[in-house]
Parts: structure tokens; sequence; C-alpha cells
């Protein structure tokens, strides 16, 4: 017979502990994600049929500025907004299409 049963039971015990002593810390950092997608869906909803600098987002959001540019910068690089003409120091920026996911292999082959 094996040990396995008894390994098991280790594994869930040792898990459970795991869980409950980063409690805060994923508490903590599920937070900090909602405030996230809440941060990008309202940059995307004032980029909805708009051009808008960084300024011009930050202002209508409420975000902070620095914050605003983080975002920007991240869903630039992902394909999801997109740079617009230069107006000032500032670009202008706009939704895009999301990039779609990569194809594991060609179905033709």
């Amino acid at each position: 017979m094996s040990d396995a049963p008894i390994e098991i039971a280790a594994d869930k015990t040792a898990l459970k502990e795991l869980k409950a002593a980063r409690k805060g810390q994923i508490a903590a950092v599920t937070v900090r994600m909602k405030e996230q997608r809440r941060a990008v869906k309202a940059i995307k909803a004032q980029l909805d049929g708009a051009e808008l600098t960084v300024p011009e987002i930050a202002a209508a959001t409420g975000l902070p500025l620095s914050e605003v540019l983080y975002y920007v910068a991240t869903l630039k690089k992902y394909g999801e907004i997109l740079e617009g003409p230069k107006d000032g120091g500032y670009y202008r920026y706009r939704l895009g299409q999301a990039p779609a996911p990569a194809a594991e292999g060609d179905p033709a082959e």
C-alpha cells in the first residue's frame, strides 16, 4: 500500500495554513486588482469615440495624472489604445482594436 492518502492530507493542511497566513495579502491584492479594472474601464470609457490627451483623461476620470500615464502606456503597449497626433506637448489617444490571441497551431497544416 502507498502513503498517498497521508501525503494528500498533509498537502491540504499545508495549503490551508499558507492561505490563512497570507489572507491579508490576498485581500489587498484583490482590492488592487479591482481598482485597476475600474481605472482601465474609466479610461476606455473616456476614449470611446474621442481622442484625448493624458491630462484630459486624468481630469475627466479624476485619476492622478501619473496613474493615467501608466495605464495609457500599458494599454498602448498591448494595442488597446492608439497614439494619435501630437497636441502641444501631449499625444492624443483613441481606442484601438485589441489584438487577437495567437493561435497554437495552424489548422490548415
